[in-house]
């Protein structure tokens, strides 16, 4: 099987691609960065096209990536090729207010959030939700320009001196802020419908750095990350996501609600996968798994 493999970030995909060489597998890594889509013949002897471009492009390359990406996966599904993460998991894995919608859809426990495109809503989206709240980029990753508001003073003294930052493409969110009942960041990765594997990892104040992939520390002092192994509920409601997401290979994120002792999901991640040294934990190389999962795509 001849796989394609669109990818952005200069260090997600490195191992993977290194992996699936010394397999022998037929893959070709297509940096989204060169991609030339007009030079592409229709057919072009793939049999399978992997979407890993992050919705947030890294230090360097330009945020039209993002819906670059969107408009050369959005034609491959018109040309009739199979994709794994294609153009709904782009758009749905790039935008904290779809992401939000989806969760809320499936009856899920989610923050309140109200999507703005000034950052003058930002007051009053907040006002409807009520104090403590978030403001995000609504495409945002590695938390980038998040930030804090106790109160409506401090949201106010942000917005005048124009420290909220709505992201590439000016489009952001105002999130209900919801607190942990034991400080925990848990995600779950799935391979489509089925368990992959899980991670936790303790919050950090006034932090919001959690990624976990690799070539994407947490931010300085951030807390260990640790394997756990999440409810049957919990795995349901994940590949509940996946499959209304269209996501073929993706993570989410919760934190257990202090006022419901319900998870609350609020990040869905169809980009990053794998955390380094945790095979021998695992009992088994996590990109191997992965590169099995695409082989049976066949």
């Amino acid at each position: 099987m001849r796989i394609a493999l669109l990818y952005e970030h200069p260090t997600w995909s490195r191992e993977l691609i290194e992996r699936a060489q010394q397999r022998g597998l037929d893959l070709t890594p297509l940096n989204i960065n060169d991609f030339d889509f007009s030079a592409m013949t229709v057919g072009d002897g793939f049999d399978l096209w992997v979407n890993r471009v992050n919705a947030m492009p890294s230090t360097g390359r330009p945020s039209s990536i993002v819906a670059a990406t969107g408009h050369i996966l959005t034609a491959l599904e018109l040309r009739g090729y199979r994709l794994v993460n294609g153009s709904t998991t782009h758009r749905i894995g790039g935008s904290k207010a779809a992401q939000a919608a989806l969760f809320a859809q499936l009856g899920l426990g989610t923050p309140a959030t109200i999507g703005i495109f000034r950052a003058n809503d930002a007051a009053a989206a907040a006002n409807q939700l009520g104090f403590p709240v978030l403001t995000k980029p609504n495409v945002g990753g590695s938390g980038n320009a998040i930030m804090r508001h106790d109160t409506a003073d401090h949201l106010l003294a942000a917005l005048a001196a124009g420290n909220i930052d709505l992201g590439i493409d000016s489009t952001g969110v105002v999130q209900r802020i919801i607190e942990s009942t034991d400080d925990m960041i848990y995600r779950v990765e799935m391979l489509g419908h089925r368990f992959f594997y899980g991670t936790k990892q303790r919050l950090q104040p006034n932090a919001f750095n959690y990624c976990a992939a690799d070539g994407c520390a947490v931010e300085p002092g951030g807390a260990t990350i640790a394997l756990f192994t999440p409810s049957p509920d919990i795995i349901s409601a994940a590949a509940r996501i996946m499959a209304a997401a269209d996501t073929q290979v993706g993570g989410v994120e919760y934190i257990l609600d202090a006022v419901t002792g319900e998870p609350s999901f609020y990040d869905f991640n169809p980009y990053s996968n794998f955390v380094s040294g945790f095979d021998a934990d695992l009992g088994f190389n996590p990109i191997d798994q992965y590169l099995d999962f695409l082989l049976t795509l066949s």
